[in-house]
């Protein structure tokens, strides 16, 4: 019988193996221990919930969540409103590259907006601002060095929802910073998107979990599946 092939532990084994590491990492309580200001290194860090929108203020700055919008889709072929958010979760420094990265919530949650998270990268240099969205997807962040070109990079997730054959598919497209501080997807001369697709089924008591095959589907700078299937 042929060994089925487990992509997820692929993707993840493969994704950690091109993480960078932050320097500091700030988990927000919940509850009444929630805070709204802490110092990050050499960095105070302060948030508060204004009309629509997230205000957060980084050694002085202001920058607001009013009228921000996903670089990605983080559902189908949608861009997402970053004014839905209203909570800091967690902050993470990465000092040697003087990047914050959020990742920020709305809170009191209902419903889908359970599953809606975002993630801001804030460059300390030029105080320039990058909004990721996800949905079902994960509540991480991280940062990569996915081709050893100096340039830091970062992972969005697109949800592309659940057909009728209860198969869900996640995309995966690859951004890098520019001189400029800020994201962009990551272009080369030869092709212009980089990205790979993890389709895989649900799983509930009255399927057969061992009968179901996940598929991948990469156009990624280096190959990310090496078992032939």
């Amino acid at each position: 019988m042929t060994k089925k092939v487990e992509y997820g532990n692929i993707i993840s084994d493969y994704l950690d193996s091109k993480k960078y590491e932050p320097t500091l990492i700030f988990n927000n309580p919940y509850g009444n221990n929630k805070k709204f200001n802490i110092r990050l290194g050499d960095n105070e860090i302060k948030w508060s919930e204004k009309e629509n929108a997230l205000e957060i203020i980084i050694n002085g700055t202001k920058i607001n969540t009013s009228k921000k919008v996903t670089l990605n889709y983080n559902w189908g072929k949608s861009i997402d409103s970053v004014n839905f958010a209203n909570n800091v979760r967690q902050i993470k420094l990465y000092e040697s590259d003087s990047l914050l990265g959020f990742v920020i919530t709305n809170e009191p949650c209902t419903g889908l907006g359970c599953s809606v998270n975002y993630q801001l990268i804030y460059d300390l240099k030029s105080k320039s601002e990058s909004y990721f969205g996800r949905f079902r997807t994960g509540f991480e962040l991280e940062l990569y060095d996915f081709n050893h070109d100096s340039r830091i990079d970062f992972l969005s997730k697109t949800f592309y929802g659940r057909n009728v054959e209860m198969i869900d598919t996640t995309e995966f497209i690859m951004y890098s910073q520019t001189k400029k501080g800020n994201f962009e997807e990551f272009r080369t001369e030869e092709q212009n998107r980089f990205t790979f697709k993890h389709i895989y089924p649900q799983v509930y008591p009255e399927r057969d979990k061992d009968s179901l095959m996940e598929k991948f589907e990469e156009n990624w700078i280096e190959k990310i599946n090496n078992n032939g299937r």
